[in-house]
């Protein structure tokens, strides 16, 4: 991805501390908040342990993220090697395949 693509997606993917993950899987669809969080290029969430969401990625990992300004789809695994901010969550680290900038005036989307 080009240097400007990239910097462009982070800002406004570092406007929030919070988005709506959506994901499907053996517990059924699921949708909830969570709290996220922009690491040297890397996307990471932070599921509660006890969150069906974690159950769902064991089989299938597709997710899809959601704020009020863009939205992303993409992929997401269990990251056994961050360390996620309180005891009760998880770390999930996403892997983005499209990204799409909501404006009133149109969509623009990006592919990664």
């Amino acid at each position: 991805m080009n240097t400007h693509l990239r910097e462009r997606v982070e800002t406004l993917i570092q406007q929030y501390t919070e988005v709506t993950l959506g994901t499907c899987g053996q517990a059924g669809p699921q949708i909830s908040f969570v709290s996220c969080e922009l690491r040297d290029h890397d996307l990471f969430l932070y599921v509660p342990r006890n969150s069906d969401h974690l159950f769902n990625l064991e089989g299938q990992l597709e997710i899809v993220l959601l704020t009020p300004m863009w939205k992303l789809d993409g992929q997401a695994v269990l990251a056994d090697d961050v360390a996620a901010p309180y005891g009760w969550q998880t770390a999930v680290h996403v892997h983005p395949r499209r990204f799409t900038i909501l404006a009133a005036d149109g969509q623009s989307t990006i592919d990664f």
